[in-house]
């Protein structure tokens, strides 16, 4: 009995005679590995075909192609964690956090733009549930707090990339800590 392996695929099989098989230019019969360890290791993805050998890369060229793999994967949860402090981290005025999500940002702004029409005696929740005296200083003070805790944000997640990029193995690289604080923190 003898294995086959179908490149297309991926999926192995044992034939000895099946012609669907054995004359399916796809279908390679008794494979033969140049490193079978590291094939199995690094997987199907990263072989190439020469008749019925099974060649993988060195360990160079696959660190070489990976890289900018797992580079991008970095840069994907340091924009996911950018983008969760911006919109559930909140920011503070004074001793008190407000929300930072879509619908709060939208709200503050209002009370901004109604400025000295601000209506008297609107009381604003915070995130700690309690509630404030909402005044156009305290609306525009919100609204300050907004925008140096975006860009606060925005420049600490370019840092990380530029310090992930950098880092002999960003695979490893800690894109949780050294943020700015964030409400609960």
């Amino acid at each position: 009995m003898s294995r086959a392996y179908n490149k297309v695929t991926q999926m192995w099989t044992s034939t000895d005679t099946d012609p669907t098989i054995v004359n399916d230019p796809n279908w390679i019969i008794d494979p033969v590995f140049d490193n079978e360890e590291w094939a199995n290791q690094i997987g199907p993805a990263y072989w190439t075909f020469s008749g019925n050998s099974v060649i993988t890369p060195t360990v160079d060229a696959y660190n070489a192609t990976m890289l900018p793999i797992i580079q991008n994967n970095g840069w994907e949860l340091i924009k996911a964690e950018r983008d969760r402090r911006k919109t559930d981290g909140g920011y503070k005025v004074g001793t008190n956090w407000y929300h930072s999500d879509t619908f709060s940002r939208t709200q503050q702004i209002g009370l901004v733009m109604l400025g000295a029409n601000l209506p008297n005696n609107v009381m604003w929740k915070t995130m700690s549930g309690s509630f404030v005296l909402m005044t156009p200083a305290l609306a525009l003070q919100i609204f300050q707090s907004a925008m140096v805790s975006d860009m606060t944000i925005f420049a600490t997640a370019e840092q990380k990339k530029a310090a992930m990029l950098a880092s002999p193995d960003p695979s490893t690289y800690d894109y949780l800590s050294g943020w700015p604080k964030a409400y609960g923190e």
